[in-house]
């Protein structure tokens, strides 16, 4: 059993999927239907931080940024779930976000700011732009299965990204988080039963802002490959007035993939021959 948890292709897909799977239907038996609709997609969140530990187990204090992610994201799933609970205006929503981006990036970078060339310093309000359009895209998109599929292809972008930038564990950890998000969605198709509440928004958009941070200021992924990934946060405009949510579905997919696969194309024809050897 130790050595089927230690493939990676468990941990970062298998595991993910069916224990956010899982976890989604067992919330809304014990939670009842009101609080336990409104926290169903905090089953993601935990299947990913359980996953997250079998990659890389937690350490604490941390120190590195890789160690800081997991703390970040169950900070963010503590402050979902709070606001899920006493079900909170979206304005509540997009403050928090706001301070767990700036708290991110800080506590990211804060020991290396004097470092921090002009290229990255234009990077970093990008990077909090992203993560407050991520939030209002999910918000406005909240009761649809838009919001996830667009988080689900982001993570799966930032994972191939990743990658390829020779960084294995932080794609696994991407991939997981994708996995995840998928077997939440699985709930939700065909037919839509659980809002993608604030506490899979805020927990899922702080694991990409951190996880995007550590790829472009600690490893040697491309940044431009990134950035290119950012047009997935305006494919949810497509066929908003199509009458079937499930081709909508199918359309908004199709255009995140499209997206995705330019990304990651870049990605590969722009690595340079040295990247070869994985780790962070």
């Amino acid at each position: 059993m130790t050595s089927l948890l230690d493939n990676p292709l468990i941990q970062s897909a298998v595991l993910p999927l069916l224990l956010s799977l899982g976890l989604t239907g067992l919330l809304r038996l014990v939670l009842g239907a009101s609080l336990g609709i409104r926290l169903a997609s905090a089953s993601l969140v935990l299947s990913f931080l359980a996953c997250q530990a079998l990659i890389q187990m937690p350490v604490f204090p941390p120190r590195s940024s890789a160690q800081k992610l997991p703390y970040l994201v169950a900070g963010a799933a503590l402050l979902g779930i709070l606001i899920d609970s006493l079900d909170l205006k979206p304005r509540v929503q997009q403050i928090v976000m706001a301070v767990l981006a700036l708290t991110s990036i800080g506590w990211l970078l804060g020991g290396r700011f004097d470092r921090i060339d002009v290229a990255g310093w234009m990077l970093l309000p990008m990077l909090f732009a992203a993560a407050m359009l991520a939030q209002q895209r999910c918000i406005a998109r909240r009761d649809t299965l838009d919001g996830g599929i667009l988080l689900l292809l982001a993570s799966a972008g930032v994972g191939a990204i990743t990658l390829i930038g020779a960084s294995a564990s932080m794609g696994q950890i991407a991939f997981a988080l994708m996995a995840a998000i998928g077997g939440f969605l699985l709930w939700n198709w065909p037919k839509w039963r659980f809002p993608f509440a604030a506490t899979a928004q805020l927990s899922v958009i702080t694991a990409l802002l951190t996880l995007s941070t550590q790829m472009l200021f600690f490893t040697k992924a491309n940044g431009w490959a990134l950035l290119l990934l950012l047009p997935l946060l305006l494919v949810d405009r497509l066929g908003r007035k199509m009458a079937s949510p499930t081709l909508r579905a199918v359309c908004v997919t199709g255009a995140a993939a499209g997206v995705c696969v330019i990304a990651v194309a870049t990605a590969w024809l722009m690595v340079e021959p040295s990247s070869g050897s994985y780790g962070y």
